[in-house]
């Protein structure tokens, strides 16, 4: 994938090299842009509510999320969902902590972030001809600014975040924006 170059910008202005769209979705609906994203951990999670690998999963998302943010570590996660339907997107959502996501209508944008960082579900596959599969769902990638790429991790299981829990967090810091 090619980057933004320019990072002379003011931070509210990027468009992360056309990775993320400029309008992100809070779990209440409304509307959250890139600027608020600006010095904190960001994590794209790749899920779906059918996926039964997602559903044993969340648990641990939503612990590392809730511990980060009680430890006041500036940690944001944008679910990026391959949910069948807007409803089912928005009850996946509602049962979960307070992320952001990719409005489910911009098929575009979510289409572009499975396609750049090779996340998506087996029965997407065939929407991507020849794009490699890097990992299925549930899975993570730690993003920068620019739209880099610094941790991959497919968590089906998540044995990593498992075993280091919460230190897993100031490995990841590093890549804050």
């Amino acid at each position: 994938a090619q980057f933004l170059g320019q990072i002379n910008q003011p931070f509210d202005t990027l468009n992360m090299a056309g990775v993320l769209p400029e309008t992100l979705q809070r779990k209440d609906g409304s509307a959250a842009g890139l600027g608020d994203l600006e010095g904190k951990l960001v994590v794209l999670f790749f899920s779906a509510e059918w996926c039964p690998a997602c559903k044993v999963f969340i648990p641990s998302l939503v612990t590392l999320y809730e511990e980060a943010k009680e430890a006041g570590k500036p940690m944001e996660v944008i679910y990026v969902s391959s949910d069948d339907s807007a409803e089912q997107k928005d009850r996946y959502m509602a049962k979960h902590s307070n992320w952001l996501s990719v409005p489910y209508e911009n098929k575009d944008a979510r289409d572009l972030l499975k396609k750049t960082y090779g996340c998506f579900a087996g029965k997407e596959s065939g929407g991507y001809p020849g794009v490699k599969r890097r990992a299925g769902i549930p899975s993570i990638v730690v993003i920068g600014p620019k739209g880099e790429e610094h941790v991959h991790m497919d968590c089906d299981p998540a044995t990593e975040i498992e075993q280091k829990g919460e230190a897993i967090i100031d490995e990841w810091l590093v890549h804050k924006w």
